[in-house]
């Protein structure tokens, strides 16, 4: 009953007539149907270039992570007999398991500082964990290894690049593997060949089955017996069953229940992939990408919009003779829909090639100031995910977009839509002295449809507001910060894997006397200072120093704060606990030269050279929360007392604390602990203190004339002579610095043109709209005695009207966005200092209106061609 009493006449399936009037309508006005979708393809590729660059930045670094852990499973259950393995592999819960068997250390004097595993892998774990062959195969042989490119270079091959691979496979590596049946030195033949990677915790070196079986056999009985783990002897032979799970989320949970389900004890070993966790967001990240998004959606809804409302403008006499001829209004409203699909699927594929053309070529610009692995390529990742986001993004656009016109369409008698002129009276017309005047007439225009005026404003503000914001971090970037961080002087040497904290096996004593005594010989030096360093030292406090440190900070509130706050203890179990109950803490010794020594930041005291170089005095840190101001710092120990310090051998002396200092990050061993006391002696009182060792860093100063000269003797004897060796320098870093910016002006210059078109488009539309609308009126206007001038000044004012709130709207949103966005995201970055400014749109105001006074001429011109009598004709048609 429902049914018939809604039908008010036959039922015709007449939508094959409805798409085939869509689409002849489509095709019969090919112009604006290229205006349309134009608009809709530069709404995809915004979507589509924002998507490639994310998508693939998210994916890099997933695969960058995935290489520091290890590997791309989602867990691991470690330490297995062979039962315990079959088990597991056996799980029909499981989606897929890998095999992974530890047979021992290579300890070749040639890998101190690469830390190098044997294993046994079966293909699948080699592929999952970067270590299958790019170049041969995996060993079958008892003689036979797969091994890194990193290894291959720390014996002195040249293994660059898989051409190099190739003639190297076949080659004798005689390596010394410590395994369960002691260490073995052989001779092994080189069956494949992969590219290594620093960031990895480990290098492989890939034994066979027969290997393994027969000099670190897996053992019968269980790690896990009697409720208690092995010893480190017992885990040669043990299998890692790396695996994976169907779906991916509470990883930690689905593994436990693994262990339980195939009978192993609670305290079975297991490793989580934080690479493959679901891992969450900073706030200011989420409030970027959202931003983001949001604004790419309200400027592609605003031009879609109104370019369709112009359509609707511009064929509102066709919906009228259709609904003349007894087409309904549901009717109509199906024929601008199916007029969207038809304008959208040429659209989308525009815009979605020219946003993965532009993504993938900006993808490397925006990576190289990111911090990757070694081996991770700047090529676009493009998948299903990223074109089904675009098309989805883009397709919700226009259809929200065509709503309005939709309804406009819809509504319309056939008497109205053949004399459909603007509403002449939603506004009240000011008189100036009894006659019209051009601004007044220009004010009731634009302000007789509000929600026009307030499309067209914010998408113009919208274009300011980005321009603003990226000016505003491009300006806050303090190049003198982030290149202070890096080197504090003009170059700085260390040994390669020194900073590299994803690496294993740190050295701190890498820069050699044959690299010092060549770096003397250079012209130009004006000073080198060496920074030995003893990472970690246990400081047994006295009382009196104890007393000191749990005044100043273990009873300091605010240092409770702080560390509980970023501590990696669980609450109640904390640094500070743990210091109040041991009365020590961990210290880094420093040994500094003169010259090293005036690069450290003071905060207290004074420096004095002649004091300092007697072996009587010690410099101390103090506290810092993370901050960069000085009240962000408590001291350990004042100038003036006196402290006790003591090595690893058990040896104390005392030193007076001449004065507290900050280090640099650049100078320093680069990471923290919760307390990081650091003390710096003298480099002779350092050396015979805690032993003769060389320089972990050296700094050198040079002339300006002779920077360019050594730099290239620094790369050259880096590369050549000391491969180990690496070096950092202002110009390095300058390069660098100046890549950062140049990647906010190309990203942020691209935005904010492609904003400012979709604004200034907005504008032609609107003006478009509103002169066609207007003809007949206007030349109702003419036909009494405004003259074409005053029209035209009119229409100018308009322009300059749409221009001026846009800046005024402007002003105020980039000064929102400015101090609640941009200052949010900039104090995140360490190198980062916020100054407020509008300049930019300042700077933009004369381009803005003289663009909005060109475009209402040009417009009035090309609309206006017919003459009074043509437009009054309107009136009759």
């Amino acid at each position: 009953m429902r049914n018939d009493r809604r039908m008010k006449g036959p039922r015709v399936n007449n939508r094959k007539v409805i798409r085939k009037i869509a689409l002849k309508t489509v095709k019969a006005n090919h112009r604006k149907s290229m205006v349309v979708i134009a608009a809709i393809a530069l709404c995809t590729f915004m979507f589509t270039a924002l998507f490639t660059i994310g998508g693939s930045i998210v994916s890099k670094f997933q695969e960058s992570t995935a290489r520091q852990s290890g590997g791309t499973s989602d867990a691991s259950i470690k330490n297995l007999t062979k039962d315990e393995y079959n088990r597991i592999a056996a799980d029909s819960k499981l989606k897929e398991v890998s095999k992974r068997v530890y047979v021992g250390n290579v300890v070749n004097t040639e890998l101190l500082k690469l830390y190098t595993e044997a294993n046994y892998c079966d293909e699948t774990s080699a592929k999952k964990g970067f270590c299958y062959p790019e170049v041969g195969y995996l060993p079958v042989k008892e003689d036979e290894i797969a091994v890194s490119s990193l290894i291959l270079q720390a014996f002195g091959m040249d293994a660059r690049n898989t051409s190099e691979y190739e003639l190297l496979i076949g080659s004798i590596l005689p390596l010394q593997i410590e395994t369960g049946k002691g260490v073995i030195e052989k001779e092994f033949r080189i069956s494949g060949i992969y590219t290594g990677d620093r960031i990895s915790m480990a290098q492989m070196v890939l034994v066979s089955k027969a290997f393994q079986d027969k000099y670190s056999p897996t053992p019968t009985v269980s790690f896990y017996e009697d409720g208690f783990m092995g010893t480190v002897d017992d885990l040669y032979g043990r299998i890692c069953a790396d695996i994976d799970f169907y779906f991916p989320f509470d990883v930690s949970g689905q593994t436990y229940k693994t262990v339980v389900r195939n009978g192993l004890p609670d305290n079975a070993e297991i490793g989580v992939n934080w690479a493959s966790s679901v891992g969450t967001m900073d706030l200011t990240t989420v409030l970027l990408m959202i931003t983001m998004l949001a604004t790419f959606f309200v400027s592609g809804y605003l031009i879609i919009s109104n370019v369709y409302r112009i359509n609707i403008y511009t064929d509102i006499r066709s919906y009228g003779l259709l609904k003349t001829v007894g087409t309904s209004s549901r009717q109509l409203r199906n024929i601008v829909k199916w007029q969207s699909v038809y304008h959208a699927v040429p659209g989308i594929i525009m815009g979605m090639i020219g946003g993965l053309i532009v993504g993938s070529l900006l993808l490397p610009l925006v990576m190289s100031q990111l911090v990757f692995s070694e081996t991770t390529d700047n090529k676009a990742v493009i998948n299903v995910w990223v074109l089904a986001f675009s098309i989805l993004f883009s397709y919700i656009t226009v259809r929200l977009s065509v709503r309005k016109a939709v309804r406009l369409a819809s509504k319309v008698t056939p008497i109205e839509a053949l004399r459909y002129t603007e509403n002449v009276s939603a506004c009240k017309t000011k008189k100036h002295n009894g006659k019209f005047t051009p601004v007044s007439f220009a004010l009731r225009n634009v302000f007789r449809e509000k929600k026009r005026c307030f499309y067209v404003v914010l998408s113009l503000a919208l274009s300011l507001v980005v321009l603003n914001s990226v000016y505003t971090m491009i300006i806050g970037f303090d190049e003198s910060k982030y290149i202070s961080n890096y080197v504090k002087t003009d170059f700085s040497v260390a040994d390669a894997i020194t900073d590299n904290l994803g690496a294993t096996g740190q050295t701190y004593d890498g820069v050699t006397d044959s690299f010092i005594s060549e770096l003397k010989k250079q012209d130009g030096i004006l000073g080198i200072g060496n920074i030995y360093a003893e990472q970690y030292c246990y400081q047994e406090l006295g009382d009196r120093d104890f007393a000191r440190f749990k005044e100043r900070l273990l009873d300091n509130e605010n240092v409770d704060t702080w560390m509980r706050d970023g501590a990696s203890y669980a609450a109640g179990d904390g640094e500070i606990e743990y210091l109040s109950e041991s009365t020590g803490t961990v210290a880094k010794v420093y040994g500094m030269d003169d010259y090293a020594v005036r690069n450290l930041d003071f905060v207290q005291g004074k420096y004095d050279t002649d004091k300092f170089k007697t072996g009587k005095y010690i410099i101390v840190n103090e506290y810092n929360n993370g901050g960069d101001k000085e009240s962000n710092l408590v001291p350990y120990f004042l100038p003036g007392e006196t402290i006790a310090v003591n090595n690893n051998a058990g040896e104390t002396r005392e030193y007076e604390v001449l004065a507290t200092v900050s280090i640099p990050f650049s100078m320093r061993i680069q990471y923290y602990t919760d307390m990081d006391v650091n003390y710096v002696l003298p480099s002779e009182e350092f050396l015979d203190f805690f032993g003769d060792r060389t320089p972990m860093r050296t700094l050198v100063d040079t002339t300006d004339e002779a920077e360019p000269v050594i730099e290239k003797w620094m790369a050259d004897y880096t590369s050549n002579a000391e491969p180990s060796l690496k070096y950092s320098s202002r110009a390095v870093y300058r390069k660098e610095f100046d890549g950062l910016i140049g990647m906010f002006k190309v990203v942020g210059g691209l935005l904010t043109s492609v904003l400012a078109l979709i604004g200034i488009l907005n504008l032609i539309n609107t003006l478009v709209t509103s002169v066609l609308s207007r003809r007949l009126e206007l030349a109702m206007l003419e036909a009494v005695g405004m003259t074409k001038r005053i029209q035209r000044t009119s229409i100018c004012f308009e322009g300059i009207v749409y221009g001026g709130l846009a800046l005024i709207f402007g002003m105020i949103l980039s000064s929102v966005f400015s101090v609640l966005l941009v200052k949010s995201i900039g104090t995140e970055m360490w190198f980062y200092t916020y100054r407020f400014t509008l300049m930019p749109i300042m700077i933009v105001t004369p381009v803005m209106l003289i663009v909005t006074v060109i475009i209402p001429v040009v417009i009035y011109s090309r609309t206006m061609k017919e003459t009074v009598v043509e437009r009054l004709r309107l009136a009759d048609a």
